[in-house]
């Protein structure tokens, strides 16, 4: 006969095993919305800032179609503006603005929706990994389609967008200036503080699982995890960047982007750091007229 010690021993195990399992399809269902992130869509276009343009496809390694747009306003040199996760081009808060400063200032624009996002093909993001790779072939878009407009050839990207910044610095040659806002550096510790945003329960629940919530993630991506911590491209950047800051920032600490700063520094002189007092990618919104003058006389001073 079970006496009542074993009884409770059974309960609490079974308890265990029902918490266990709850955690686990929790890690699980996050995992997937994080490889799979919500579209952002809006209907203007750089027609409705006063500037004439082309829409774009641009065809990846993998063959997804990427879409965006093209301003010309004749000029030998193409900025390239990159959004941030679960953002697209249509962004309000910096895409918006960020490309209405380039155009007016007489650069070219190129903004694109990364894979998985926007209106460009793909099912699952790969939060940067995959996404450079695909900067290179636009970059090779714009180098074979427009050579005399993509003589020089600079990047702007926020968040996500600024993590591939700083990879695409890194890795391609032909981009001679940049330019990265917000930039996670430590892809696992701003996922971290993702979480904390929310309340409640669920969230408790998801920092317990957030050690599987990874594992499942870079599974689903097939991406090794140090390949989206930022350290490891500090000293293969020799080219101009301006690394912003905000010191409200809650997604990406400051330590961390002093850290990563730091380390720039000791393998490039040319390498800058500007610390507001805006949260993340708010810089533009807060102070948008000294974000001009800092980032377009960044600009000029390395591109004309």
């Amino acid at each position: 006969m079970i006496g009542l010690i074993e009884i409770i021993l059974i309960i609490i195990v079974l308890a265990v095993i029902l918490f266990a399992i709850l955690i686990i399809g929790l890690a699980y269902i996050a995992a997937n919305k994080l490889v799979k992130p919500p579209r952002y869509k809006r209907s203007w276009t750089p027609k409705d800032l006063g500037y004439d343009y082309e829409d774009v496809i641009v065809e990846t390694s993998d063959g997804l179609k990427l879409k965006g747009w093209f301003i010309d306003r004749g000029s030998n040199t193409t900025i390239l503006a990159i959004h941030g996760y679960t953002s697209s081009k249509w962004d309000e808060t910096y895409m918006k603005p960020i490309i209405n400063i380039l155009a007016k200032n007489g650069f070219n624009v190129a903004a694109f929706d990364f894979r998985a996002h926007g209106e460009s093909e793909g099912e699952t993001t790969t939060l940067g990994y995959l996404e450079v790779r695909d900067y290179v072939k636009i970059i090779d878009w714009l180098k074979q389609s427009k050579p005399e407009k993509s003589e020089k050839i600079g990047v702007i990207g926020y968040s996500m967008g600024g993590a591939v910044t700083i990879m695409l610095s890194a890795i391609d040659k032909r981009v001679n200036v940049a330019v990265a806002d917000s930039p996670y550096i430590d892809i696992v510790e701003s996922g971290r503080r993702w979480i904390n945003r929310m309340k409640g329960v669920v969230k408790n629940l998801l920092i317990l699982g957030y050690p599987l919530i990874v594992s499942i993630a870079s599974r689903k991506m097939n991406v090794n995890i140090d390949d989206l911590r930022m350290y490891k491209y500090a000293d293969k950047i020799k080219i101009p960047i301006l690394i912003i800051a905000g010191e409200k920032d809650d997604l990406v600490s400051l330590e961390e982007i002093k850290k990563f700063y730091d380390e720039l520094k000791k393998h490039n002189e040319k390498a800058e750091l500007w610390i507001t007092e805006s949260a993340h990618v708010r810089s533009i919104a807060d102070k948008p007229e000294e974000y001009e003058e800092k980032v377009i006389g960044f600009f000029k001073r390395w591109l004309i």
